[in-house]
């Protein structure tokens, strides 16, 4: 049977039906109708007598759990989206600029070279995520202005490619035909392989579109392991959430040491606010963070 829609009274009753304690239920209608309680329920999920079992959940709450344990679990991993997505940004910018810096010297009498079967796999250029892209960069003010001037349908790639998505760059990264270019790039980031790079830069990218997108943070796997790149076999870790953020913060070191130390002081303090209790054990139980290598 379908569920039916409930109001948050309905919400807070069913919620202290299964055991949890809501003092100011004020305060708690308030949280559901800014936040929501399907949204909600993923936090509050790990206080769930039957977590982590997502099959035949019982639904009802270990005893002395407060909806207040919800909150702040939110409220962490709201936080640390915002800290990361500031350094994640400077890392995109960082490799986008020096993919089309290096490649665009390299071919040097051809500025559309982004474009060119002879640079990039043909298959790439003819897929639908390279046809979007490029449609979408043909929209922006500065690109249409450049195209009438030299009446021409395509910009040249220092211009058309600032408006490619991260992950479109990535791709085109990972189809340029020249390994010597693709070695060339990832060795300005202390990585001699190619491959273990693209495992880290689009690491990066996954964290970029979980913070980007609302997406919890505290618990998350990522959909693959993390390949043995400088930092080594990451352990349990490759496939955490900490394993990523030691990607994050290697790769940020590799344009900025000062912005990493600015990193770990500000995720530090954050675990810091919090007090060692239930919720903070749950965090770290979950994204493997170790609080001593911060």
């Amino acid at each position: 049977m379908e569920k039916l829609a409930t109001n948050v009274d309905e919400q807070i009753a069913k919620l202290e039906s299964r055991g949890m304690s809501i003092g100011d239920k004020d305060k708690a209608k308030e949280c559901l109708l800014d936040i929501g309680y399907f949204r909600l329920g993923f936090y509050w999920f790990p206080f769930e007598k039957s977590y982590p079992r997502k099959i035949n959940r019982t639904h009802e709450f270990k005893e002395g759990t407060f909806f207040d344990y919800a909150i702040r679990l939110y409220y962490f991993d709201y936080d640390l989206r915002n800290i990361l997505l500031k350094y994640i940004s400077r890392i995109e910018i960082n490799f986008r600029t020096k993919l089309i810096y290096h490649a665009s010297n390299r071919y040097n009498q051809d500025p559309f070279w982004y474009q060119n079967c002879k640079y990039v796999n043909k298959a790439f250029l003819e897929d639908d995520v390279m046809k979007k892209a490029m449609k979408n960069a043909s929209k922006e003010d500065v690109i249409i202005k450049d195209m009438r001037a030299h009446k021409r349908s395509i910009s040249p790639a220092w211009k058309a490619m600032e408006f490619f998505s991260f992950g479109t760059i990535i791709s085109l990264y990972e189809n340029l035909k020249e390994v010597p270019l693709k070695c060339e790039i990832s060795n300005l980031y202390g990585m001699s392989s190619p491959n273990n790079f693209l495992s880290y830069i689009d690491t990066v990218r996954k964290l970029r579109n979980y913070c980007a997108h609302g997406k919890v943070l505290f618990d998350k796997n990522l959909p693959e392991a993390i390949s043995n790149g400088p930092l080594g076999n990451l352990g349990n870790s490759k496939t955490q959430l900490f394993g990523a953020y030691r990607v994050l913060e290697y790769l940020l070191g590799q344009v900025s040491q000062n912005r990493v130390e600015d990193l770990k002081q500000e995720v530090k303090a954050l675990f810091d606010k919090m007090p060692d209790d239930i919720v903070k054990q749950i965090i770290l139980q979950n994204s493997g963070f170790q609080l001593s290598m911060l």
